[in-house]
């Protein structure tokens, strides 16, 4: 009896061990306060300078880019500050890339929305040796709206100088 009450004791304990905890994903939409034609350069070069751009359809709103190798470090053991990992039986990681895309859209006058998607895949090389996909966690996306919003004010702080 005595061992049954430690066996059922010991059944929690265990159990909280494989709990997964909670991930975050940030948003990877944005409204800027700006017309398209101010936001349409400034996502452009932001986007042009650390990715080789593939499209780029300023009508339609659409830029993409190539793949692009993602310092990860050893056996990516850096990509839970891009990615949510993607887990897998005996599965090792050598390797993480990612493609880019938005969608640039004036949503009213003077207000344009910014929807960007990270794509990313990771090389599992033990059991598939394949490349699998994994869910961006907003990041990169947020990390590039804010430098967005930066060329922004500081174009706004130019123009409002040439005013004076």
């Amino acid at each position: 009896m005595k061992n049954l009450l430690c066996i059922l004791a010991a059944i929690p304990l265990l159990l909280t061990g494989c709990v997964t905890p909670q991930q975050v994903v940030q948003p990877t939409s944005r409204v800027f306060s700006a017309p398209k034609e101010k936001v349409w350069p400034a996502i452009v070069s932001e986007i042009g300078l650390d990715y080789p751009v593939k499209a780029v359809e300023k009508d339609s709103g659409l830029i993409t880019t190539e793949f692009v190798s993602v310092p990860a470090g050893y056996n990516n053991e850096g990509m839970s500050q891009w990615v949510l990992p993607p887990g897998g039986f005996l599965s090792t990681w050598d390797g993480l890339r990612v493609t880019l895309s938005a969608v640039v859209e004036e949503v009213e006058p003077g207000k344009t929305q910014v929807n960007l998607r990270a794509h990313y895949e990771a090389f599992e090389s033990n059991v598939s040796k394949s490349w699998i996909i994994c869910q961006s966690n907003g990041n990169l996306e947020n990390q590039i709206f804010d430098k967005i919003a930066a060329r922004l004010n500081s174009q706004k702080i130019i123009e409002a100088s040439h005013q004076k």
